[in-house]
């Protein structure tokens, strides 16, 4: 009778450690899948210039950094069109005192440059707003995370960190476009 109670205590203990081998690995292959999705999405919204740009960090040019609000602080790149919005601090060439960059403009000069073998991409564009320009320098990862300078002439480099956050397709109804026909 021990015997039997140990072989069937054994059986189940080798068929449960097996389920939770096979669980296991199952959670790594979706999070896997869930990974390549997003670097999909975001390779997708680089090279369809539909992107937004959420800054974490201001780093200032002497060292040091300040923790940022994501939903103040940002360049979105949507086709032709762009708005910057970012906390500044740091030396300033101007009469009146800048706490903050804030314009809408269009992109001129928008050149991307990717390394598929790091899974690097580098962004350069101006963003000009009637004779009003920022150069815009943005280093961004195969996952997201994105390092960005604007520089203009009346202020200093400023350089920031953040993230990447896809602008989603608008999906025109059917109905919608017979009416536009």
């Amino acid at each position: 009778m021990k015997k039997i109670l140990f072989i069937i205590t054994t059986l189940m203990v080798m068929s449960s450690c097996s389920t939770t081998r096979e669980a296991k690995s199952s959670r790594v292959e979706l999070r896997k899948e869930k990974t390549l999705a997003e670097q999909a999405m975001v390779k997708k919204a680089i090279e369809s210039r539909r992107f937004i740009v959420k800054f974490d960090r201001l780093y200032f040019s002497r060292g040091g950094m300040i923790d940022l609000i994501p939903r103040a602080n940002f360049i979105i790149v949507d086709g032709e069109k762009a708005i910057i919005s970012a906390a500044y601090l740091g030396r300033q060439y101007d009469i009146r005192p800048i706490a903050g960059i804030t314009m809408r403009g269009e992109t001129l000069n928008y050149e991307l440059k990717s390394d598929s073998s790091k899974g690097k991409y580098e962004i350069e564009m101006k963003v000009d707003k009637r004779g009003d320009s920022f150069d815009v320098y943005l280093t961004i990862g195969k996952d997201g995370l994105c390092n960005a300078s604007i520089s203009n002439i009346r202020i200093d480099l400023a350089r920031y960190s953040g993230h990447i956050v896809p602008i989603k397709e608008k999906i025109v109804n059917t109905s919608e476009k017979r009416d536009l026909i």
